[in-house]
């Protein structure tokens, strides 16, 4: 079984979490870069707001791509653009080490008019 999750991520080393999320709403998660995180309380060199697709990890991962590309057509992130590198990251994961997911026409058309690359994490079993 394929399972798949994609999140849409917008990174920054001159805003901060506050800033962000002003123009996109609350992330599912994300951090300020100056925050303190680990053991070691070392200090974070970026922000990072991050937005999870909603939908069953085992939808088609093109329908959680749609929902994020979707989701950021709404938003007016041009105030913000030029501060910030965003993207869409998908996680997909098999637990027999097959699998597979199509990406059509529609996906291409609206990456390429939001001007974001998409990266894929494989992890087979």
């Amino acid at each position: 079984m394929l399972n798949c999750k994609a999140t849409l991520r917008v990174k920054s080393e001159q805003l901060n979490l506050e800033d962000i999320s002003d123009v996109l709403g609350p992330p599912t998660s994300g951090f300020s870069k100056g925050d303190e995180y680990g053991k070691a309380k070392q200090l974070r060199k970026h922000t990072q707001w991050s937005f999870v697709a909603c939908g069953e990890d085992n939808s088609p991962l093109q329908q959680h791509i749609l929902t994020l590309l979707n989701f950021l057509s709404e938003k007016e992130i041009a105030s913000i653009r030029q501060k910030c590198d965003v993207d869409i990251f998908c996680m997909l994961s098999s637990n027999n080490g097959q699998g597979s997911f199509t990406i059509d026409r529609t996906i291409y058309e609206k990456l390429l008019t939001a001007g974001l690359p998409i990266t894929f994490d494989f992890y087979a079993d």
